[in-house]
């Protein structure tokens, strides 16, 4: 059932079994998980069903420290969370037509392991625990079998480039799965779900616990109309992300003036994120390079789209002493050309074309000027693009780029980027501002550091894979350098925001323990990345969604 709380009355009063706080992938998997057990169901949404300005910005916060992504456009409320931001690019791999949003790939068993180069490793529960509900995850996410070793993907024409045994870098594999499950098909399913109900427009705005009391009795809920009304129920599930779940918590502080779940000081701590760096660009040391890298394409095998990568392998992380990393390619032509591209794009994407106006005229002066001197490749690109469904700029979610030998003599160099896992750092936090909200709730304000360590880690690695390149013929790699070190500066992260409630066995450590229950309150869940006591590189859903899978299975024999 769907319910807009703009239309409740003041101070309404709702009774269910479970409260789901939050309809991003994590909480509709637990919301339909649960539902088969004919219990009440409150799912409540701060959002509508598409975005709205005055209610995305209850996102606004301010980030301090490092260059940051914005907090407000990176925190998405509406039915499906960010799963309606994730790209999504609708086109041709092998003459089938794919919808692709998100990348999936899970933790790699070496993150769930106690690295004593890595400070506060370690996970309570190991990556076998989480086997069963990856594999229940690749079904909720409808994507491919839970397969993302090399050798289920490599045929007699494609494979993974071969490296010694002792080299640095293996392959694995992203697969990809279609966004619109989530916020389109789940969405319709929910709503139509007897033992459900959907709120939107309902923004949770403390969770209330009784003076005395170790369990949470009901959550406040409001709106930008002002009308506050009540949830109670038997558990709470908080699924709203790094940043708000941290934010809730140490907003509702009526009794507890530190927060709930906060007598350690733990919530809002050892905030991370994926930081995307340029390390520099392949030059191939011949053009069928291209054709030996399709394994690092984006592609259709199996009926599944899915794109190789190289990853750090372990041996090599405990031998530099380095946390996770990957590493991808996208094939570029000449600066001279890149930069017209990008300029396209920014007149297509600002919208400087359609509402010019005397204010932009220069900044159109300047890409139109970059445009005339790559014309020759945007021209070509834009033929490309109508007879082979190429992009003019290939990246994540946009392949095909190695299908024909043609296509590749357009390019001079590969673009490497590192995906990094971040090392958990106790100053890295989530933290309450002075400024509120619309709706009188203090703002998030996020501390965020690179930290040494991860500056020295990035370098590591970008010279690692550099060696790597060039001794197994490749090619060779120019280092994106900046005063001798990678450089750094930009905003950083991927909008996978993890680690300010972690997850641990012992209170003094973490905020959750090992089943993602809130240590010190008996009927308060989290089902977010927030849990992680480390990240990986992997992009964090698959994983949210098997710990959102493994916590209804849980509630599934306690709730009477």
């Amino acid at each position: 059932m769907l319910i807009d709380s703009l239309e409740l009355p003041q101070n309404h009063l709702v009774k269910a079994d479970i409260c789901v706080v939050g309809s991003g992938p994590g909480g509709i998997a637990i919301a339909r998980e649960l539902a088969s057990t004919g219990k009440q169901i409150c799912l409540l949404e701060s959002g509508g069903v598409k975005q709205e300005t005055d209610i995305q910005n209850l996102s606004i916060g301010e980030s301090i420290g490092d260059p940051f992504l914005s907090l407000r456009d990176t925190r998405n409320r509406q039915f499906g969370g960010n799963s309606n931001k994730w790209s999504i690019k609708t086109g041709r791999l092998e003459s089938n037509q794919w919808n692709i949003g998100v990348r999936y790939v899970p933790l790699s068993n070496i993150d769930f392991q106690v690295r004593e180069w890595i400070s506060e490793s370690g996970w309570p529960i190991t990556a076998k625990d989480l086997i069963p509900y990856y594999e229940q995850a690749q079904k909720v996410a409808h994507s491919g079998p839970f397969e993302y070793e090399t050798q289920f993907w490599t045929n007699e024409d494609i494979a993974p480039y071969s490296f010694e045994e002792e080299a640095p870098f293996t392959s694995r594999v992203y697969q990809f799965g279609p966004a619109k499950v989530f916020h389109q098909n789940y969405f319709e399913e929910l709503k139509s779900t007897a033992n459900v109900e959907v709120y939107l427009h309902a923004t949770a705005i403390e969770l209330v616990q009784e003076p005395e009391q170790s369990h949470i009795c009901r959550v406040r809920v409001s709106n930008l109309s002002q009308k506050v009304f009540s949830v109670e129920a038997k558990v709470f599930i908080l699924a709203t992300g790094g940043i708000e779940t941290a934010r809730l918590l140490l907003a509702s502080n009526s009794h507890q003036p530190a927060g709930i779940g906060n007598s350690h000081d733990l919530v809002g701590r050892y905030f991370m994120d994926h930081p995307l760096v340029d390390i520099g660009r392949l030059y191939p040391s011949s053009t069928n390079v291209y054709r030996q890298t399709a394994f690092y394409d984006l592609r259709c095998v199996k009926g599944h789209p899915v794109m190789g990568h190289f990853v750090l392998t372990p041996e090599a992380m405990e031998k530099y002493h380095l946390p996770n990393g990957a590493v991808v390619i996208f094939p570029r032509p000449s600066i001279r050309q890149t930069e017209a591209v990008l300029s396209l794009k920014a007149l297509v994407e600002q919208g400087y074309l359609k509402h010019p106006v005397p204010e932009h005229w220069a900044d159109i002066a300047q890409h139109l000027l970059k445009i005339g001197k790559g014309l020759d490749y945007v021209a070509r690109s834009i033929y490309l693009a109508k007879k082979y469904d190429q992009s003019l700029m290939h990246g994540f979610g946009r392949g095909g780029w190695s299908q024909h030998l043609a296509l590749c003599k357009r390019f001079r160099c590969f673009e490497v980027l590192l995906v990094s896992e971040q090392v958990p750092m106790f100053t890295n936090r989530v933290q309450l501002s002075k400024e509120r909200d619309a709706l009188g709730m203090p703002r998030a304000e996020l501390y965020w550091q690179w930290g040494q360590q991860g500056v020295e880690s990035t370098a590591k690695i970008q010279q690692l894979f550099a060696q790597t390149a060039e001794q197994h013929g490749l090619g060779k790699m120019v280092p994106q350098l900046r005063e001798g070190q990678p450089f750094l500066n930009g905003p950083a992260g991927m909008a996978h925001h993890m680690g300010t409630t972690r997850m641990n066995a012992h209170p003094s450590r973490g905020v959750v323990d090992e089943n993602c229950r809130v240590h010190s309150t008996e009927n308060l869940y989290i089902a977010s990345s927030s849990v992680f006591p480390t990240g990986g590189y992997a992009n964090p859903t698959l994983t949210i969604l098997a710990l959102s899978l493994r916590l209804a299975g849980q509630l599934k024999t306690s709730i009477n």
